[in-house]
């Protein structure tokens, strides 16, 4: 059985940090997904589909969900419906199971695929739904030296082409999250450490990374405290695998959201840009399976 809730978009409201910047995000909604069943829940990536009306969400216990997105006449969430879900295949062929099955970002192909990245066994590969047995991007124990319970968060494919992948700890010191960049296509993406990501300060940790239709680079961060979590996104200039200046859009107080680990970017058929965040309620009674979204507004 189904049940969903939705929860007033002024919630979303508290916390949000004034910003003199360029775009601030402007609170759409705020919607608990609810659904049994052991698969459900753990999300730790999400891509919404251009107009909104389905999703992939990605756990990391390496279930794949696809969802039916039911919105409103203003294009808030009403409800959302599993239409399959399964479990992701290793480059074995077997179902992903412990150290192969953290599943931890999720991004959309211009080839129509979904890229993967993972921690634990940390790695990058892409499959096309429903045929969820994966193309590897690189071999085997290319990104060995980063096996570990905190290394991918973030994969975007890059506007000039290829991809990038975020850390989620910052490097030594705290000033920048590490990144990697592949260029090329498919088992010949050959890989090289990226440009670090400025301004890893204030205890976050990276979440989720994505490009949006602005060409430029968001980045979703979270920090723990015994209040709960905090969330932020920044965005950056980019080009050619080079950062540029950035800006907070979003800064919420401890509590006010969840543990938000997803992000998508999309565009409405208004042609509004939308950050969706999807969080990762850790399998636990006490949290919740949080889909939250704004419209990024340009300053005029």
């Amino acid at each position: 059985m189904r049940i969903a809730d939705v929860l007033l978009p002024a919630a979303l409201s508290m916390g949000l940090a004034a910003q003199a910047a360029a775009a601030e995000l402007v609170p759409l909604g705020l919607y608990a997904w609810r659904e049994s069943g052991d698969a459900f829940g753990g999300f730790s990536g999400l891509v919404m589909a251009p107009g909104g009306a389905s999703l992939y969400a990605v756990s990391d216990e390496g279930e794949l969900f696809h969802a039916t997105v039911r919105r409103d006449a203003a294009n808030r969430i009403e409800g959302i419906a599993t239409d399959w879900h399964s479990r992701l295949i290793d480059n074995n062929g077997k179902p992903v199971a412990g150290f192969t099955a953290d599943a931890e970002a999720l991004a959309p192909a211009r080839d129509g695929g979904l890229y993967v990245a993972y921690e634990s066994y940390s790695r990058v590969s892409e499959i096309r739904p429903p045929d969820l047995h994966p193309t590897a991007l690189h071999d085997y124990r290319r990104f060995q030296d980063l096996w570990s319970n905190d290394s991918f968060e973030g994969v975007a494919e890059r506007p000039e082409g290829g991809l990038i992948v975020v850390s989620e700890k910052p490097g030594e010191g705290g000033a920048a999250y590490p990144t990697f960049l592949g260029d090329g296509h498919g088992a010949q993406m050959v890989w090289r450490r990226g440009p670090g990501i400025p301004g890893a300060d204030g205890g976050f940790g990276a979440s989720d990374a994505a490009f949006g239709p602005d060409g430029r680079f968001y980045l979703l961060e979270r920090r723990v405290s015994l209040a709960g979590f905090a969330t932020r996104i920044r965005r950056f200039g980019y080009r050619d695998g080079a950062f540029g200046a950035s800006e907070t859009l979003l800064e919420t107080a401890s509590g006010t959201l969840d543990n938000m680990e997803g992000m998508s970017l999309w565009t409405d058929a208004a042609g509004r840009t939308v950050i969706s965040l999807i969080s990762d309620d850790n399998f636990l009674f006490l949290q919740k399976t949080i889909v939250a979204e704004y419209e990024v507004k340009e300053a005029q």
